[in-house]
């Protein structure tokens, strides 16, 4: 992306150089210039202004070769803010605070009888960063997502939006909202697997399987904001005998399906993320059943979207996944074959235990960084913002 010199894209530009920092850092004011054809003093106004606010700091200099003056390099400075990290499922709630780059700082696991309140969820969220002693000046947003299988999905959605809003009235901050596959490309684009990438498809296996798909390194909201219900494919012929619809990849890979799967046997009583494949035998017959519904949703997004390479978390356990994943090999031939590849083509995420809240931790970061990522974006009614919050979010709407 190439930025605007003209003063009425001051906006653009501050949330063009911040990208370049966040992404490429640490990075020199020269080749900020040289990858957005913006001018010197452009650069110099936007990094004094990210300077001021403590976004970003200076952490060295880069010698260049001949005579020319050693550059100054720039970073993000993760400590200039937290942000609150929100997972919600129908019967639990994960809190965390963490730094601007996604690193944690503490996080909590709280069980619930059933779905949790937004008041609740504020109450939890109170008491954990008091036990914390976080400072609330210091945190910038929230990021919140929900993993609740529901068979009408525009409900569901409406739901989850206002519930978004309570929290951000109540919270008296902003929320972005976004499934947990988006809030993990979110976090690849920005400091993982997936800096370099242009286009990828993140697939999570959660309560339903869900899947962002990211062109010219933007997360395709679709519709709405409604998007990457991979779940609903139809994978299979046979007929559910209740519903007489056709099998989805959710009825066999979701991790909704594998509780059901368990439900008869001993295993049932065994988290989710702790079973293996090697000590639970009903999981890998799972894992087995799971395989082929799998390959053919794969297959179907590499024909449709052909993208540099699909990454794939999940809710189980990491025994689980790589047992999964080394069965769907060989792959169904694909249009991904044809042509030279640098990259496979398909990767696990690293830390899969922890990738989830990490992903939902940078969401209002990731919000900031382009207008178009800011209908995930609340912010509430009575907001006495700070100067870094006005800065950021004011631009980026």
């Amino acid at each position: 992306m190439k930025g605007s010199n003209a003063k009425q894209n001051k906006a653009v530009n501050l949330r063009l150089v911040l990208t370049q920092i966040v992404t490429l850092g640490p990075i020199s004011r020269a080749e900020i210039a040289r990858n957005t054809m913006l001018t010197k003093q452009t650069i110099t106004n936007m990094v004094e202004e990210l300077l001021t606010l403590e976004l970003v700091e200076e952490i060295g200099v880069k010698r260049t070769e001949g005579a020319g003056k050693p550059s100054k390099m720039l970073c993000l400075n993760k400590y200039a803010a937290f942000t609150y990290a929100v997972r919600i499922s129908s019967d639990s709630l994960e809190l965390g605070v963490y730094y601007l780059n996604g690193e944690c700082h503490s996080k909590i696991t709280q069980h619930f009888v059933s779905q949790p309140t937004a008041a609740a969820i504020v109450e939890a969220i109170t008491s954990f960063a008091k036990d914390q002693k976080i400072n609330q000046n210091k945190i910038l947003a929230a990021g919140l997502s929900i993993q609740i299988h529901s068979a009408d999905a525009i409900t569901q959605h409406q739901k989850n939006q206002a519930l978004q809003a309570q929290l951000s009235e109540l919270l008296h901050l902003p929320v972005a909202i976004e499934t947990t596959a988006s809030a993990c490309a979110a976090y690849q684009m920005l400091f993982g697997e997936a800096q370099t990438l242009h286009n990828f498809i993140y697939i999570h296996i959660g309560s339903k399987v869900e899947a962002a798909v990211v062109y010219d390194r933007q997360v395709l909201l679709g519709q709405n904001g409604l998007t990457g219900a991979i779940g609903d494919i139809f994978v299979t012929p046979e007929h559910n005998e209740k519903t007489g619809e056709l099998g989805t990849l959710n009825d066999f890979v979701s991790l909704n399906s594998l509780r059901t799967y368990l439900a008869s046997s001993a295993e049932a009583a065994i988290p989710i993320d702790e079973l293996t494949p090697l000590q639970h035998p009903m999981s890998e017959k799972w894992i087995a059943r799971a395989t082929e519904p799998m390959r053919i949703a794969i297959h179907t997004l590499e024909s449709l979207l052909n993208t540099q390479t699909i990454i794939v978390g999940s809710d189980m356990s990491e025994a689980c996944l790589d047992s999964l994943i080394a069965q769907l090999r060989p792959f169904i031939p694909s249009i991904s074959q044809m042509g030279e590849r640098e990259i496979v083509r398909l990767i696990k995420v690293p830390n899969i235990s922890s990738i989830a809240l990490t992903g939902v931790s940078t969401l209002p970061l990731h919000a900031a960084l382009s207008s178009k990522n800011m209908q995930t974006l609340y912010t509430p009614s009575l907001w006495n913002e700070n100067a870094l919050q006005r800065s950021i979010f004011s631009h980026a709407i």
